[in-house]
């Protein structure tokens, strides 16, 4: 679990937040709930962070119970922004990584 500090000028009654690394079942899970449309991919980044946020000021939130929703919620905006730019760095391969991985490619023949 990953907890982070929301700047006091930023959370108003949130204080801090935990996240944790999705399953891909998990992320599964997140991309049923999107459904399809134009905006699926909005919703999707929306789920996904709901799906890896577990507390918020140190109390446990969750899908089950609604209470990840009414977190969400409640949050202010800039919050809500943080909570998906946590996501993202949690689920994104460090930096350079990428290159290193592209450039590893090898032609074999099967």
């Amino acid at each position: 679990m990953y907890e982070y500090t929301v700047p006091k000028a930023m959370g108003g009654e949130v204080e801090t937040i935990a996240m944790i690394e999705l399953t891909a079942r998990e992320e599964m899970q997140a991309t049923k709930r999107t459904g399809s449309g134009s905006d699926s991919m909005f919703k999707l980044a929306y789920e996904l962070a709901k799906q890896a946020l577990v507390e918020v000021n140190g109390e446990k939130v969750g899908l089950a119970d609604g209470s990840v929703d009414a977190a969400f919620d409640r949050m202010p905006p800039a919050v809500r922004n943080l909570v998906l730019q946590a996501y993202a760095e949690l689920h994104s391969p460090p930096e350079g990584a990428s290159e290193g991985f592209k450039e590893s490619r090898r032609v074999r023949v099967a």
